[in-house]
């Protein structure tokens, strides 16, 4: 069995165009203007603000993450976007508990049937990702605006 895919995260200072880049890859797939490995796909972008929005009671953030998860690997065809990615640490955990977003992502993306593209700055990327080595082992560091900007 060989190891899950790591999931690319573009990474940039705020304003470059990461978000414009995975809006743009989703209307080439509208348009039929991909390769062929992406032809099918869908992307979905997760909307983390409403998914934490009226969560009163423990565990109801974890339900409802766990169910846009399970509707993604159903999907088998889909590609879940996250804008600033890094906010999945931290997000939906209960005071004094561990179980955030991270924490429930990181078994399905271990899976290997769970496709997630995210977004972040330099300095979100360097200040969480690179803290959480168990959850930096799934992504990989796709694009880095300012130092292309800079040979530029």
């Amino acid at each position: 069995m060989s190891a899950p895919q790591k999931q690319p995260i573009l990474v940039g200072e705020p304003g470059v165009g990461k978000t414009a880049i995975a809006e743009g890859l989703a209307l080439a797939i509208v348009e039929k203007s991909v390769p062929e490995v992406l032809e099918n796909e869908e992307i979905f972008a997760l909307d983390m603000g409403a998914l934490i929005a009226g969560t009163k009671f423990r565990g109801e953030f974890e339900q409802r993450l766990k169910a846009v998860v399970k509707a993604i690997q159903e999907r088998g065809n889909a590609i879940l976007f996250i804008d600033e990615i890094h906010t999945i640490v931290g997000a939906g955990a209960v005071s004094g508990g561990t179980l955030d977003a991270s924490n429930i992502l990181k078994p399905a993306l271990a899976s290997g049937d769970f496709r997630v593209m995210g977004s972040t700055t330099y300095k979100e990327f360097q200040g969480v990702f690179e803290r959480d080595r168990a959850l930096a082992r799934r992504f990989r560091k796709s694009i880095s605006w300012s130092r292309v900007s800079k040979r530029l």
